[in-house]
């Protein structure tokens, strides 16, 4: 398998697989088309948030990460958030979700963030992999998820 590498997807050609498979996986559920998920992923091109990333492997994209000002309606008032984190079925087990955990996270302490934010349904014990810690239990789309942060202490000067 060639190795994997992380860009900006707006940079890419890929961005109508990504918002379908984001639309697909969660973002139907809130109400999104697949044209308003590519327009969102086409805008979320950085320096600044929101940004989004794919991993590619041998040109194919294989996963994203975003990092958004708010994932989560009841809590807007966290900011920002590692959003969206998916691996194409074909790609699991690999070592892509990892790849996309570490690149978003050293992303957001080199844009100067003090802390970070997520919510899984599933995936707890990845997350606590990646110093997240359990802060509570929310609601979404009438399921139960669990809120978790990471912090990177005050930023170097």
């Amino acid at each position: 398998m060639p190795l994997p590498s992380i860009r900006v997807l707006a940079a890419t050609p890929h961005v109508a697989t990504v918002a379908r498979w984001l639309h697909d996986e969660w973002w139907r559920a809130l109400g999104w088309t697949p044209e308003t998920v590519a327009g969102f992923l086409q805008e979320a091109a950085g320096p600044a948030l929101p940004v989004a990333y794919v991993a590619e492997v041998g040109g194919r994209p294989a996963g994203t990460a975003t990092l958004d000002i708010d994932d989560l309606a009841a809590r807007r008032d966290l900011s920002p958030w590692l959003a969206s984190v998916f691996v194409a079925p074909e790609f699991r087990g690999q070592g892509i979700g990892t790849l996309l955990a570490r690149h978003a996270i050293a992303a957001a302490q080199a844009m100067g963030q003090r802390e970070l934010w997520l919510h899984s349904f599933t995936a707890v014990a990845f997350w606590q992999r990646f110093g997240f810690v359990v802060v509570g239990q929310e609601e979404t789309v009438g399921r139960p998820t669990t809120l978790m942060r990471r912090g990177f202490g005050a930023p170097v000067s």
